[in-house]
């Protein structure tokens, strides 16, 4: 034994490990796997023992349960920080209610195969009972009997009878003081409390304390706390509720899994003049409770510190308008592995668009995001891991970050739009170079004026061609002209000048137009003879951002694609 570990320790002394240790470092052994999902995406995290120099990929194709043929979509994202040694990623853009098969194919140059395939549903869409009572309730203190002609004064009176798959109809009217929700219904069989479209029905603060509630169509106004969590409930739905002029609106204190925050309206009470870090939209709260699951789209939020505020892990963020915010659009914090940002418009938040401060688990996945105006930057990178960073427009007066540039080769980069209006450095990366986290290609670029548009390795580059001959990054990258690429480009002046509401989409003849590279799942479906740069896809309708102005869709249907 004592002979061994002298040969071992001069093997390594005279320049490096002996072949069977580094076959042990740098091969890998595949350990647990886990699978979760939420009502669109499929997510997944495999344990690995070794692969120091982090060369194993794991291809990842699914199909639904028992057809025929199988759909790629992106290898899982190689993860090695914060106690994570694995391979991680999403399938996105799946039909809700659907049980899928996942097969993963793990490969290591230095030795470790293995393939295993995972069957997993993505959640029910959720959906209004059909079989239960309806009843009525209007302001009051007592009494009634829940019909229309004699409806239940008061929530707590309608709560004595209410069971799992009935409806209640909540009358216009103020319903006093704070209200706690505590008859829970079953998963499929939601306790609905619904706004009868009587008038306003007005809540001065509510509770909710137990599993699968459904609100909707209520108001809350001038609170601290307007929506709060308690006993983390599971399945909760908040759908086309109105909040005006509170702090914080929906803020789940005490955690909770799976909700449902949908086509919601928030205007808060904090302007973004303001700048002010605290009154958050929509809190999901992952600091100090479990709170993960969630589904948070197609709401409106403005007027508030940040728009939203991130969970745990696998939650899906999407369709939702967000503007003047006093500090960030999405806070990211403190959100771990398969936290999915896509689809979203995001204008004139006074410091950051979404907040890396810090990534505690990757990947994310922030996909399709129209990102303009910001006082600081559209990432805040401050304690970051690995993201997905695709199809993105992102549009900055001048300087496109403020600090940390060199936190995004940490990341897989394709098929963004960076766009400095006035002309501005788009990357500087300092003296930091590259190493085996960064994947970057088929970005388009607008540096306008500038004539160092790249900083790498400490040395300033004033062409995307010498940038990419030093780096090795983009090498299929272009430069593009935004006053001739866009339908629409309306962005007047540097943060806080405020940006209209509008879609940047491109014109035919745009040399952004079928440049993109083929990303599987990603942009499937693509119209053209190749994927097109930045958030939209010429000849293919539009995002809708905000409130959807019919019931809850079957699926996100900007995003489908076939299966």
């Amino acid at each position: 034994m004592l002979l061994g570990a002298a040969v071992l320790l001069v093997g390594l002394w005279k320049g490096g490990p002996p072949a069977v240790l580094e076959a042990q470092t740098n091969g890998t052994t595949p350990g647990a796997l886990r699978s979760y999902s939420t009502v669109t995406s499929i997510g997944v995290e495999w344990d690995l023992a070794g692969d120091a120099d982090h060369d194993a990929m794991a291809t990842v194709e699914y199909r639904v349960a028992a057809s025929p043929a199988w759909r790629a979509a992106l290898p899982l994202v190689r993860v090695d920080d914060n106690g994570y040694n694995m391979l991680a990623g999403s399938v996105l853009f799946l039909s809700p209610n659907t049980t899928y098969e996942v097969r993963l194919t793990l490969a290591d140059p230095d030795g470790g195969t293995d393939q295993q395939t995972v069957t997993v549903a993505t959640r029910p869409l959720p959906a209004m009972p059909t079989s239960g009572r309806t009843f009525h309730v209007a302001p009051g203190s007592g009494g009634g009997d829940g019909s229309s002609l004699n409806p239940f004064r008061g929530i707590a009176a309608a709560e004595a009878v209410a069971q799992p798959g009935d409806i209640v109809l909540v009358h216009g009217g103020s319903y006093g003081g704070r209200i706690t929700f505590t008859r829970a219904g079953t998963a499929g069989n939601y306790v609905a409390w619904k706004g009868a479209g009587d008038g306003e029905a007005l809540f001065a603060g509510i509770d909710v304390s137990a599993s699968y509630v459904w609100l909707e169509g209520l108001t809350i106004r001038d609170q601290p706390y307007a929506l709060m969590s308690k006993n983390a409930p599971t399945a909760v739905v908040i759908s086309r509720c109105s909040f005006f002029n509170n702090h914080y609106s929906i803020y789940l204190q005490r955690g909770g899994s799976y909700w449902y925050i949908a086509d919601n309206t928030i205007v808060g009470d904090t302007p973004y003049s303001t700048e002010s870090l605290d009154g958050e939209g929509i809190e999901l709260n992952g600091y100090s409770v479990p709170s993960y699951g969630h589904t948070v789209a197609h709401n409106r939020i403005s007027n508030v510190a940040d728009g939203i505020s991130n969970g745990t892990y696998n939650i899906d963020v999407f369709g939702n308008d967000i503007f003047d915010t006093s500090d960030d659009g999405f806070e990211g914090d403190p959100g771990g592995p398969n936290i999915r940002v896509w689809g979203n418009r995001i204008h004139n938040a006074a410091h950051n668009g979404i907040s890396y401060q810090p990534q505690t688990g990757s990947p994310w996945y922030i996909l399709r995001n129209q990102l303009v105006g910001f006082m600081e930057a559209p990432f805040k990178f401050r304690t970051t891991e690995r993201s997905v960073i695709a199809h993105n427009t992102i549009v900055m007066w001048g300087q496109m970050f403020s600090v940390n540039d060199a936190h995004l080769l940490r990341s897989i980069v394709k098929n963004n739009l960076w766009v400095s209006v006035s002309g501005g450095r788009i990357w500087d990366f300092g003296s930091a170079v590259k190493d085996w986290r960064a994947d970057f290609n088929n970005d388009g670029f607008d540096w306008g004026s500038s004539t160092t548009p790249f900083r790498y390795g400490g040395v300033l580059y004033s062409s995307l061609f010498s940038f990419g001959a030093a780096s090795g990054l983009d090498l299929q990258g272009r430069q593009i002209n935004h006053a001739t690429c866009f339908s629409t480009f309306n962005v007047p002046g540097p943060a806080p000048v405020p940006i209209p509401a509008q879609n940047l989409t491109l014109k035919p003849g745009c040399n952004a137009v079928d440049a993109g590279v083929v990303l599987p799942n990603i942009n499937d479906g693509f119209a053209g003879a190749a994927p097109d740069l930045g958030a939209y896809e010429l000849g293919l309708s539009p995002i809708l951002y905000g409130p959807r102005s019919t019931d809850i869709p079957s699926a996100p249907t900007n995003f489908r694609i076939s299966e």
